[in-house]
C-alpha cells in the first residue's frame, strides 16, 4: 500500500464533509456518546470511499467491515460498543507504525 495514490471522487469528498459537519452540529444537542458513533460512522464512511476509489487494502477491508458490524452494537449491546473503540484505535495506530516502518 505504501506509495499508492488514491483520489476521491469530488462527489464522495462533499458527501463525507456534508456528514461531518451535520455531525457537529448535532452533537451539541443529542448525548454526548452519540458523538462516538457519529465519528466510527465517519471513519468507515471514509475508509468506504477509499476503497470504492480503487485503494486495494484487505486490512481496510477487514476495519471498515468490523466498524459496520460493530457500530449498531451501541443500540444493544453498550459494553461491547465502548470496548471495540479503544481496539478501533490500537490496530489502526498498529497499522499507522508498519506503513512508516515500510
Amino acid at each position: 500500500m505504501s506509495g499508492t495514490e488514491v483520489r476521491l471522487e469530488r462527489k464522495a469528498a462533499y458527501r463525507l464533509l456534508a456528514h461531518l459537519l451535520a455531525s457537529a452540529e448535532i452533537c451539541a444537542v443529542e448525548p454526548g456518546f452519540y458523538g462516538t458513533f457519529r465519528l466510527l460512522d465517519a471513519a468507515s464512511r471514509l475508509a468506504g470511499a477509499l476503497l470504492e476509489a480503487g485503494l486495494d487494502d484487505p486490512w481496510l477491508g477487514q476495519l471498515h467491515d468490523d466498524i459496520e458490524a460493530k457500530k449498531v452494537l451501541l443500540m444493544s449491546d453498550r459494553e461491547a460498543y465502548f470496548a471495540f473503540l479503544p481496539e478501533a484505535a490500537r490496530r489502526m495506530a498498529e497499522r499507522l507504525r508498519e506503513e512508516e516502518g515500510r
